[in-house]
């Protein structure tokens, strides 16, 4: 039961992470600092969600904390993974270099 709950606590935890890389992407300032903070912000929220997870389950359920810390941790850094090298390898958004 607690891992299901940390499968979708960690799934929660990285929607934040989720949509600031998407409005970091689609930032038009031309300052670097702008795409930065939306990123920034995005991991903080994350962190908060997981670790708030995390201190409910440990005041109330001891006994379970390892199981929903793990799934939670896997599930979360799965899901980032994943994401990123589907948004930095994927195929067909590699330009060839034609040989003269």
């Amino acid at each position: 039961m607690f891992i299901l709950i940390g499968i979708v606590a960690g799934i929660l935890g990285f929607a934040p992470l989720f949509l600031s890389m998407g409005m970091s992407r689609r930032s038009t300032s031309t300052s670097p600092l702008s795409p930065g903070l939306y990123g920034l912000g995005g991991v903080s929220v994350s962190l908060v969600i997981l670790v708030v997870a995390l201190i409910i389950v440990a005041l109330n359920f001891k006994d379970q904390l390892v199981f929903f810390a793990v799934s939670e941790t896997v599930v979360f850094l799965g899901c980032t993974i994943a994401y990123f090298v589907y948004r930095n390898v994927r195929p067909g958004t590699r330009k060839r270099v034609e040989k003269e």
